[in-house]
């Protein structure tokens, strides 16, 4: 029987329809993907960069090694042996110490900066520079330069301190100044960042605040705990963080001045990662410690990131 020619009309429309409709589909599902495989490289540098490292850390710390030859699953007994060692603790109080008394005299330094250099006009503008010196040294520079200073024999802070009538001691060599002495060099170098930080904060105040205050007859005190202090206290929150995140893992200055000594006064948690990564026979109980930190820095960065949320919006 044959078909009328338009029933034979029909049922091709019906099949462009729906080949069209497939068509779309298609479309519609790359550019679904399409997203996801233009990040596909980033992702994938993600992973080789910082997940793997991460995930292979994790799994080394469950593990008992002979240098870096795997001997056996040790389950938690590298966990429950870091713990229980009073070294860690010890350590532990260290980095904490470092972290606190080098973020506390950076902090300072870096706000009385910002406050007496942000009404100095062009002067203010040119010993900027000169105080960021210190910030652009990398810190293998910054603890050659330091060495020589504090150096007992010949250095010219000993022999400043000598002529006042004070026994300047060893020095680095003395294990009751070594880590106030590292505090003190880290918070020298880092201070910059504090006052270009605060100077942009500064800056970014309305003068009308400042114009109000001084209408309800408030001082330089007043402008500056309700109006100064308030408007920048987020970024001095956020660059407190950051600093201390950096502290926290900071090893070169502690490898060129002391080498973590003496008597391990200056082994801080990231110090000793690294050396027991380099010198230890079973590196599981290191790859804890290398927890520990990850997971005190993974804290900050939320914290961080709370922090700055807020800030921005």
């Amino acid at each position: 029987m044959s078909i009328p020619p338009l029933q034979v009309s029909t049922n091709q429309s019906a099949t462009h329809l729906a080949s069209d409709v497939v068509d779309a589909t298609d479309i519609a599902n790359r550019l679904r993907w399409a997203p996801f495989l233009w990040f596909t490289p980033a992702i994938l540098i993600l992973f080789l960069v910082t997940l793997y490292p991460t995930i292979f850390v994790f799994w080394l710390s469950f593990q008992k090694t002979k240098y870096y030859e795997l001997v056996g699953f040790s389950g938690l007994a590298n966990y429950v042996e870091v713990l229980h060692s009073s070294e860690f603790w010890d350590t532990t109080i260290i980095s904490l110490t470092y972290v606190g008394g080098s973020l506390a005299g950076a902090m300072i330094l870096g706000l009385s900066s910002a406050l007496v250099l942000n009404r100095a006009g062009v002067t203010g503008s040119t010993l900027r520079v000169f105080i960021l010196f210190p910030w652009t040294l990398s810190m293998s520079v910054v603890g050659s330069i330091w060495l020589w200073l504090l150096n007992p024999s010949f250095g010219p802070v000993p022999y400043v301190i000598q002529k006042l009538g004070i026994d300047p001691g060893l020095m680095l060599g003395d294990p009751g100044r070594a880590l106030p002495l590292i505090i003190i060099v880290t918070a020298w170098w880092s201070f910059p960042y504090v006052m270009v930080m605060a100077t942009a904060a500064m800056q970014s105040i309305p003068k009308e605040l400042y114009e109000a205050v001084e209408i309800d007859g408030g001082g330089a005190f007043v402008k500056f705990r309700y109006v100064t202090l308030t408007e920048i206290l987020p970024t001095l929150g956020s660059t407190a963080l950051t600093l201390s995140i950096m502290y926290l893992t900071l090893m070169t200055l502690i490898i060129v001045m002391t080498g973590g000594g003496p008597l391990g006064s200056t082994t801080t948690l990231s110090f000793e990662a690294f050396r027991g990564t380099v010198q230890a026979v079973n590196i599981g109980p290191t790859a804890v410690v290398s927890i520990v930190v990850l997971i005190i820095n993974v804290a900050l960065g939320a914290l961080y990131s709370r922090l700055t949320g807020r800030a921005t919006g």
